[in-house]
């Protein structure tokens, strides 16, 4: 029993990070949905290879602190960061360090390969790839338009919108085809880690990301066509997922084919190396310490606000002031602590504007897309950063743009800063990082956003910009005087 009781906290810490992933895995077929099948061909993988290990004697590498050690500091950091893309990097980390602990270097070398590929149960996070889904959206639209005529239909292209007689479809992120590609090049390596013959094993790998982008080319036409005969109504019903399911089974039907029989034989053997148990007492008390802030972070939740007065700062909205339904998106999206819109009446010339004051124990909702999580049209990946005096000091703008900016009869003008722990700050996720030693044990500290717009004829965009200025300057002093304790 003393061998297993570093079970307990190493599950409790890593807990919190398995059921992100797991909803993150399940939240859409688009995304990240084979990361669910990792774990499990990890642990076959792992057996598969073990079972032929003929040592009766357990091993332990030391080495394996290292990388428990990393782990766990990400693990502390992310505690309080709330990223959760690091806490579960560092699960993958701490995979090859319990395994050196308990079964030996040798051991962990033959089953490399299977700790490697749980890289491929993190979600890349939309902003890392951006660029790259925009080609493929380019690469999908622009032969889409090749293929549809050939069914007797007429289609042009601008950009990534497809129009045809009727109806215009929006080859998106989601029609990228990025799902499938990630999920046939981990299939890919996988199967050619199986397969006995150089070449299957060549043409696998070769085949992956060529046979992924046809499949979804065909899958994006036959959507197209459909949109045709049936109406645009037909991309919310099940048919739109449905389609990704069936491309998914076609790419790995594809490459288990391409791989030949051999690769799903199993290994000969029924060896079970067993655990050492050296090392022990040392993971568990390590264990024990990466629990602690995630104790504090994830399962008591201590929130300790560093405003002297938060509800002068941001006055509770009266009931009924939001639909239940308009409550429940904001707490989802915001983690939300407090929240406060509404608008400043035009006057002397001036525009009216449109604000919202959002405090948030979940910084990254905020300095990540926080604007376009207010207003929707904002523009993804349009933010920009710039300086401006006020009071003898320099505040920290991000400019936001609209996605349909040039094709409005008005000048959009959205401007915004972020305030965490008593500063503005200029990069919320820096701010973040720098905190996190402190944060990690006292508990996380709310960020607010202070966020302001208006609409103005492109002749006053100046005049609207330095009204969203004032405000935004208005509202820093505002806060120092009323949180400064």
């Amino acid at each position: 029993m003393r061998r297993w009781l570093w079970v307990a906290p190493f599950t409790l810490a890593f807990a919190p990070t398995f059921a992100w992933l797991l909803g993150r895995w399940t939240d859409s077929i688009f995304r990240n949905g084979h990361g669910i099948f990792v774990p499990f061909l990890m642990a076959y993988l792992a057996m598969d290879q073990l079972k032929q290990d003929r040592d009766p004697q357990p091993h332990a590498s030391a080495a394996g602190f290292a990388f428990l050690g990393a782990s766990f500091v990400l693990l502390a950091l992310d505690a309080a960061i709330k990223t959760e893309l690091l806490s579960a990097f560092a699960l993958v980390l701490a995979l090859p360090g319990l395994s050196l602990l308990l079964f030996g270097g040798e051991r962990t070398r033959a089953i490399a390969l299977p700790l490697a590929i749980g890289l491929f149960m993190l979600p890349i996070p939309a902003g890392a790839i951006s660029k790259l889904y925009l080609v493929l959206r380019e690469i999908t639209a622009v032969v889409v338009t090749a293929l549809v005529p050939l069914f007797g239909v007429a289609i042009s292209r601008d950009g990534t919108l497809l129009a045809i007689p009727g109806h215009r479809v929006e080859v998106a992120d989601n029609c990228s085809g990025f799902a499938t590609l990630y999920a046939a090049v981990l299939t890919a390596i996988i199967l050619a880690h199986l397969t006995h013959s150089p070449r299957r094993r060549a043409a696998v790998l070769l085949a992956a990301i060529p046979l992924a982008l046809v499949c979804n080319f065909l899958r994006v036409t036959a959507l197209v066509l459909l949109v045709y005969v049936f109406g645009d109504q037909i991309l919310e019903t099940e048919v739109h997922p449905g389609s990704g399911l069936v491309l998914f089974v076609l790419v790995i039907g594809a490459l288990l084919w391409l791989a030949g029989r051999d690769a799903l034989r199993a290994n000969p053997g029924n060896a079970r190396p067993p655990l050492s148990g050296r090392y022990t007492a040392a993971l568990f008390g390590l264990s024990t310490l990466a629990l602690l802030p995630v104790l504090v972070h994830s399962y008591l939740r201590i929130h300790p606000d560093d405003c002297a007065h938060p509800d002068v700062l941001v006055p509770r909205q009266s009931a009924g002031t939001f639909s239940p339904d308009r409550e429940e998106e904001l707490r989802r999206n915001f983690d939300l602590h407090q929240w406060r819109e509404g608008r400043v009446a035009s006057a002397n010339g001036a525009p009216e504007l449109q604000f919202a004051v959002i405090r948030s124990y979940d910084p990254k909702e905020l300095y990540y897309r926080g604007t376009r999580r207010i207003w929707k049209d904002v523009e993804p990946g349009s933010d920009s950063l710039e300086w401006i005096d006020s009071d003898g000091e320099r505040l920290p703008v991000v400019r936001s743009a609209v996605s349909d900016q040039v094709h409005r009869q008005e000048s959009v003008v959205i401007g915004s800063i972020l305030v965490y722990e008593g500063q503005p700050v200029a990069n919320g996720w820096l701010a973040q990082l720098r905190s996190a030693p402190r944060q990690a044990l006292l508990g996380s500290r709310p960020m607010t956003l202070f966020a302001a717009r208006t609409e103005v004829p492109a002749s006053q965009a100046d005049a609207a910009r330095r009204r969203v200025d004032d405000w935004l300057t208005r509202s820093w002093r505002d806060y120092r005087a009323i949180c400064a304790k």
